[in-house]
């Protein structure tokens, strides 16, 4: 029997394969934030955030530092890339009721940075359209920033997390961390490895700590991870009551651990502008035990 004939110009099996990978590597490059470079006061790696996180707290303030008070309120929110027309209503009001502002699935833009007087975009995905990732809004200007990102081990896009330091009265520090948790994953090794980094910092600052964010614990096992990590490290998990948080599985997936700090005050704010809830946090920052250890 006669082969039938082959046709100029139609790729053979392997060579589509062989395209396919080609674009999808070229892809996994293009999703990915613009590099830059470590200064001073700011990092782009776990690693250079260690070594600033070294650095003494109690060193005075410069210009550019602040010393924060011993009350502040902390608002974090998954605002899902401001799609909605009312999201930048609802922040400007939320913005006038908090002192830190932790938002997930936000993007580079001016309308954010007017919102408060200290702002650092930490970039994650990056579509054609828009860069993607955390903001952080400040009434003050922390001793330094950090901002890295761990691939999505299906989709290779990357999830950012963000970690800035400020100046308390008593000489010590607040740490402040904001975490979008990786989402598609088998197990939980790599998301494992994401809340690790941030720990891994943690443990190595002596003071106040606050950590937030979409931690994505949708199952019974990431739960069960954060809480004992972040429960090992003497953070303890903020309740809220009522609780309109996001849930999938009946989990909630936005989180606020505290260390060091006195909570006054816990609330779950009901928005439509979004498909997750803002929660809001009022503490007193503990000046008594500045290793962090004392809770109430």
């Amino acid at each position: 029997m006669a082969c039938p004939p082959r046709f100029k110009g139609v790729p053979t099996l392997p060579s589509l394969y062989l395209l396919l990978l080609l674009l999808y590597l070229q892809w996994q490059q293009a999703v990915l934030p613009e590099q830059v470079n470590n200064t001073a006061v700011s990092a782009n790696s776990p690693a250079h955030c260690a070594q600033l996180l070294a650095q003494p707290s109690a060193q005075p303030p410069t210009l550019a530092q602040q010393v924060i008070p011993a009350d502040i309120k902390v608002l974090s929110w998954n605002i899902y890339k401001a799609s909605h027309p009312q999201l930048l209503p609802d922040l400007q009001q939320l913005a006038k009721q908090a002192n830190v502002l932790l938002l997930q699935e936000a993007y580079d833009d001016p309308m954010f940075d007017a919102l408060k007087p200290y702002a650092r975009f930490s970039p994650g995905y990056r579509s054609y359209r828009q860069q993607t990732g955390l903001t952080l809004l400040s009434d003050w200007a922390p001793q330094f920033h950090c901002r890295f990102y761990q691939r999505e081990p299906w989709l290779r896009t990357p999830k950012a997390s963000s970690v800035s330091r400020y100046a308390v009265a008593n000489g010590t520090s607040l740490l402040v961390l904001n975490m979008h948790g990786i989402n598609f994953t088998l197990g939980i090794a790599e998301y494992r490895e994401q809340l690790s980094r941030l720990a891994k910092l943690v443990k190595l600052h002596q003071g106040p700590v606050i950590f937030a964010g979409d931690l994505n614990t949708w199952n019974d096992e990431r739960w069960q991870l954060v809480h004992r990590t972040l429960s090992d490290l003497g953070m303890r998990r903020v309740s809220f009551t009522p609780d309109h948080r996001t849930t999938v599985f009946g989990l909630p997936l936005d989180h606020i651990w505290i260390r060091g700090v006195t909570l006054t005050s816990a609330q779950t704010l009901e928005r439509t502008s979004s498909d997750h809830n803002p929660l809001l946090v009022s503490v007193h920052i503990t000046t008594e035990e500045p290793g962090g250890d004392k809770q109430h």
